[in-house]
């Protein structure tokens, strides 16, 4: 692959290079991939597809160059900071969902207490009424002594 066709950093945009400058030399895995893949497109499509692909590919190498070696602990380091920090987040959640279901509980335990209080009230009041009523019932119905 040669890099001396890869376009540096600039300002230019691709519609602004000239041609020759912003082709790239196409690997033979990247031809038969893109051929593999997108046997229906023309070959222009597929030419500019091999392109991106090695221009992808080759930038890719230069950051690998670019950012040093990596060390595996490094790595390794990078892989539990990321899977503490998941831990956290979950935690968190697990504590936010259970606090949520707490309330949800505490909350049913109340409408429950309420709903009760209210039926024993309803009964109460019908109780009352019915004794209210069978009073007024015996006073309507005993026969009239005065007479």
């Amino acid at each position: 692959m040669s890099e001396t066709n890869i376009p540096k950093e600039s300002a230019l945009t691709e519609t602004e290079l000239p041609k020759e400058t912003a082709m790239v030399e196409v690997s033979p895995e990247t031809k038969a991939l893109v051929e593999k893949k997108m046997p229906d497109e023309s070959a222009e499509v597929q030419e500019k597809m091999m392109e991106l692909i090695e221009a992808i590919k080759q930038q890719a190498q230069r950051e690998v160059k670019a950012t040093g070696k990596i060390t595996r602990e490094t790595y390794v380091q990078s892989m539990r900071k990321a899977q503490e920090t998941l831990d956290k987040t979950g935690s968190f959640f697990e504590e936010q969902k259970n606090a949520l279901e707490q309330s949800i509980a505490d909350i049913e335990s109340q409408a429950t207490q309420q709903w009760d209080s209210f039926v024993k009230e309803v009964e109460e009041v019908g109780n009352r009424l019915d004794r209210a009523i069978h009073a007024a019932w015996e006073e309507l119905t005993k026969p009239d002594t005065k007479a």
